[in-house]
């Protein structure tokens, strides 16, 4: 490669860094995430509902419900951090007061053209009369 060659490469992959950090720059994960997400939960498709999201800080309280479609629907309650996307909830047995399952995962960056948000990581069953113990994935779509 010839200096002037190396000098143009450079040069391209400066102003597509530049491009990049600008809407890099633009992006944010959404402030609220209060609505009803759809997915899957490990092979199960679901509806999640966050009912409220409270509080002050880098996270925030959220409460709402976990459907297995066709299936039962369980409480959940949790956390969320507008400023880095993290979320994370427990999902409770509706026949005893204690977690069966714990979702840990993230959200992608709104764009201002970006027409859905999405919601993707990994559960741990906790309780075995409720499925198999381990650990799963999960993704949904507002």
């Amino acid at each position: 490669m010839s200096y002037k060659s190396y000098i143009a490469a450079l040069a391209i992959i400066a102003t597509c860094a530049n491009a990049s950090s600008a809407s890099a720059a633009t992006a944010s994960w959404p402030a609220k995430i209060v609505g009803t997400w759809q997915g899957w939960s490990n092979q199960t498709p679901i509806v999640l509902t966050i009912s409220t999201q409270a509080g002050t800080g880098k996270c925030q309280d959220i409460t709402g419900t976990l459907q297995n479609v066709g299936g039962g629907t369980n409480a959940i309650d949790g956390y969320y951090c507008p400023g880095s996307g993290a979320v994370e909830f427990r999902r409770f047995s509706t026949s005893f007061a204690a977690a069966i399952q714990v979702y840990t995962g993230s959200l992608n960056q709104a764009n201002a053209g970006a027409p859905k948000i999405f919601m993707a990581g990994t559960f741990g069953q906790y309780e075995l009369a409720e499925g198999p113990l381990g650990q799963y994935s999960f993704s949904v779509v507002k």
